[in-house]
């Protein structure tokens, strides 16, 4: 019903849920006080199962209600029972750590793989949410964080022939794919995806899944041609709706990546219909229309890009009360399209940025010659005009994050520096100086400048405020102090075994 955002789907979902959660509830042991200790070891393997089934239940038809009832009320309402399922399901861990008495070890390894699982998939989760819902809920209790989750996510998938390793391996292709690039940091485990494709390919080797992680392979590979071919052969076929939006959206991505601005277009034309996030896929069909338009002085898209970059607005998303951050961001950047500037607006470069896509595209040597050229032919006629700082900021980060990822990073560093250094002059796209920021913090620690980068980090996340993308720096900058400390500490172990071997 996720899947689908078909409203009646998840009413008739939240229903079922309340029968599985009647029918664990008469496996499910109850205390005789809320004070007594349980042995778990006098459970039967049934009653060990319907405690953690039970749980996961109440999550499951709380995340559902969140998503059905998207008011603040729903909201609350469903984190109540969230907090019920998840303390449930965090006794699992005990459970796991002190039940001595298996029936079976492939019992063990069961319960073990679906408890992993359902942690990780919780943890990526909340740590996705909306900033102010993500507040809310560390404060009762939940941590969200997003390595834990991947940790769980990979332990789980490692225990072979469960259940809980093949959800796994469908999660974190869905992260290596989707979340990794419009949350993180853009760095997919390529190792990771080819042993869950092994898998998939030994177990499943004609389903829609094992062929959707294949694409993904060759698409973060930067082999888009061979992508595409893997997408098509699908395509051919029928498979449910969400199955087709999937490798739709690799197969626009990958016309996208080869500057085939009309075909990317084409293949996105098939997700407007798609109820996950409406405002997003309809911005960038718009956005790959406008490349297409801009590179060929098309003057037959104007009516239809005023038509959906007027409607973007209507179609934002809330979860929980809240709108969703991405989507402000659409909202945002549609508008450019009204405005005298849009000579320099290049809103799929933006998303190549914004998504960490240039991680990918910038993979093919022409590509980097034909971004900087379109950047440079752009700078050369904004860069003396006082009144459009804005436009040549956008410009001229741009510029700086290609030179960052091939390796000029001496240029890079200065060009984010000259936009810090003009702060004043920029009057709407605020973000720009907190990205810069955070920008200068990824190239020191690229270079294991760790104090340096952690206080470029910091001056990102602390100096600025009230800007377009808060909600998904704020994410990064957590991610990326994350890694450093794990460098460091990883450093740090190095040089100790150094020196202990040098004693000896």
């Amino acid at each position: 019903s996720l899947l689908k955002m078909d409203k009646e789907m998840m009413k008739m979902s939240l229903e079922e849920f309340e029968k599985l959660l009647v029918l664990f509830n008469e496996k499910y042991r109850k205390q005789s006080s809320v004070l007594s200790r349980r042995n778990f070891d006098s459970y039967s393997d049934e009653e060990i199962h319907a405690e953690l089934s039970y749980s996961i239940a109440l999550v499951g038809s709380a995340l559902l209600g969140t998503v059905y009832d998207q008011s603040f009320a729903g909201f609350v309402k469903g984190a109540y029972r969230m907090t019920t399922g998840y303390i449930g399901v965090r006794e699992g861990l005990n459970i796991l750590k002190t039940r001595k008495i298996w029936s079976h070890p492939r019992v063990k390894e069961h319960y073990e793989a679906l408890l992993k699982f359902f942690l990780g998939l919780f943890e990526i989760v909340i740590a996705c949410m909306p900033a102010k819902l993500s507040q809310i809920l560390n404060f009762i209790g939940f941590s969200g964080r997003f390595e834990k989750g991947i940790d769980y996510l990979e332990s789980a998938f490692t225990i072979k022939n469960t259940f809980g390793s093949i959800a796994s391996g469908v999660i974190l292709g869905f992260i290596y794919l989707f979340l990794e690039y419009f949350y993180g940091l853009g760095r997919s485990k390529l190792d990771m995806m080819r042993k869950i494709e092994a898998d998939f390919s030994a177990m499943f080797p004609d389903i829609a899944p094992t062929a959707a992680v294949r694409a993904s392979i060759c698409y973060l590979q930067a082999d888009f041609d061979k992508s595409i071919v893997i997408c098509d052969e699908i395509l051919a076929v029928q498979h449910p709706k969400y199955i087709q939006y999937i490798f739709s959206w690799i197969k626009s991505w990958c016309y996208a990546y080869q500057y085939k601005w009309r075909d990317a277009a084409l293949a996105m034309h098939s997700l407007l219909e798609c109820k996950w996030s409406p405002a997003m896929f309809y911005y960038i069909y718009a956005s790959f229309l406008f490349m297409d338009a801009n590179g060929s002085n098309e003057k037959s898209y104007d009516a239809e890009l005023r038509e959906i970059f007027s409607k973007i607005p209507t179609l934002r998303l809330k979860i929980g009360g809240h709108k969703v951050f991405h989507d402000n961001f659409f909202v945002d950047r549609s508008q450019n399209y009204f405005t005298d500037s849009n000579h320099y607006f290049l809103p799929a470069y933006e998303l190549f940025y914004i998504w960490n896509y240039f991680e990918i595209v910038l993979k093919l040597e022409k590509n980097v010659e034909k971004i900087l050229e379109d950047l440079k032919s752009r700078l050369a006629t904004v860069e003396n005009d006082c009144t459009r700082f804005d436009e040549y900021a956008q410009l001229l980060f741009l510029k700086a994050v290609v030179l960052k990822h091939i390796n000029r990073e001496i240029e890079a560093e200065a060009l984010f520096k000259e936009i810090l250094k003009n702060s004043k002059k920029v009057k709407k796209d605020k973000f720009l100086l907190a990205h810069s920021a955070f920008e200068i913090g990824r190239i020191h620690a690229k270079n294991r400048r760790y104090l340096e980068a952690k206080s470029w980090i910091m001056k990102s996340k602390k100096n600025y405020s009230g800007y377009l993308t808060e909600c998904l720096l704020d994410f990064r900058v957590e991610r990326m102090l994350h890694q450093i400390k794990t460098e460091e500490s990883e450093s740090e172990s190095f040089v100790k075994d150094q020196n202990a071997e040098n004693s000896n």
